[in-house]
């Protein structure tokens, strides 16, 4: 085989390889961006949920505090916990 024609077998099979890479590439970028917009979408609303489990446990705070553990408050929050998992 003549030499120049090994030269643009070699830059052919190259030049096809590094498209296929690239293109692959990409394609795995643009999961990667995918897969990380979910976890800040998560992240963001487990931040908010955050906020209110901390919100609802002051609020609790206060209501023991300024009222005390009456029996009443403890029968409706076990009710409601038992309803809830009906």
């Amino acid at each position: 085989m003549n030499d120049f024609l090994k030269q643009d077998v070699f830059f052919f099979v190259t030049t096809a390889f590094v498209v296929l890479l690239t293109a692959v590439l990409l394609v795995a970028a643009f999961y990667v961006i995918r897969i990380l917009r979910d976890v800040r979408s998560i992240s963001d609303t487990a931040k908010t949920e955050t906020k209110a489990l901390a919100q609802d446990i002051s609020e609790l705070r206060s209501n023991v505090k300024s009222e005390g553990a009456k029996l009443k408050h403890l029968a409706k929050f076990f009710s409601s916990i038992y309803k809830r998992t009906k």
